[in-house]
């Protein structure tokens, strides 16, 4: 099969995915068709560059380890008409502080978190759960052996991110997290947030996903 025939194949892939797809999902569906010599990675990345030079109303984007297409932020307001209240997911500033504690110090305990926050957490922790942001990853070895707290894939490709690297950096965070200042991330504990995901059956995750900081949240 051409290249070209090939990146058709992925394109459909993409297309009916309701998340983003690994590497090696679409190597198990095209492994007879790849070439020896050429590498999903470089047709993967071509392909992203073809959509850049296309300057379509989507491109192709890796996010959460895997591949998808979404939408471009500055088409937004037509895609919230569009689908009004229904995809949107709003998050208040408790639920975002712990998701950024969690985000930036993980893994963490409940009690490490409420350490920080000076107040309890836990009905927070239970809803980001509950939404898929945070996951138990496992228990730390201490008195007690507490459930230790981590982000999960669905967070990443909430916010946009190809990986947790990409979190955005802010001096502040070094006085909650002192442990970490070579590698320290912002944590939004001044910002309202509000985390919102248009999306379609064929063009999903909106670019604005990658906005850490909204405003306007009200989910405990």
């Amino acid at each position: 099969m051409e290249i070209s025939d090939l990146k058709k194949v992925i394109e459909s892939l993409l297309f009916v995915s309701d998340k983003p797809l690994l590497n090696r999902e679409i190597k198990a569906v095209i492994k007879e068709e790849l070439p020896e010599n050429v590498k999903l990675e470089d047709i993967m990345q071509e392909m992203q560059q073809e959509y850049v030079q296309l300057n379509r109303a989507y491109e192709l984007k890796f996010v959460a380890d895997g591949w998808t297409f979404a939408t471009k932020p500055e088409y937004s307001p037509w895609i919230k008409k569009l689908l009004k209240e229904k995809t949107i997911l709003k998050l208040s500033p408790s639920a975002m502080e712990v998701l950024a504690i969690i985000a930036y110090k993980q893994p963490i305990t409940r009690a490490e978190i409420d350490t920080v926050r000076g107040v309890d957490s836990g009905g927070v922790i239970d809803t980001l759960t509950d939404r898929k942001f945070i996951k138990i990853v496992g228990r730390k070895e201490t008195l007690g052996r507490p459930l230790l707290y981590g982000t999960t894939q669905e967070f990443l490709r909430h916010f946009g991110l190809s990986h947790l690297s990409e979190l955005p950096v802010i001096e502040a965070a070094k006085d909650v997290l002192p442990d970490q200042k070579e590698n320290i991330q912002e944590l939004p504990f001044d910002n309202q947030v509000n985390s919102e995901q248009p999306a379609s059956d064929t063009v999903e995750n909106s670019s604005e996903n990658q906005n850490f900081y909204t405003e306007n949240n009200d989910l405990q």
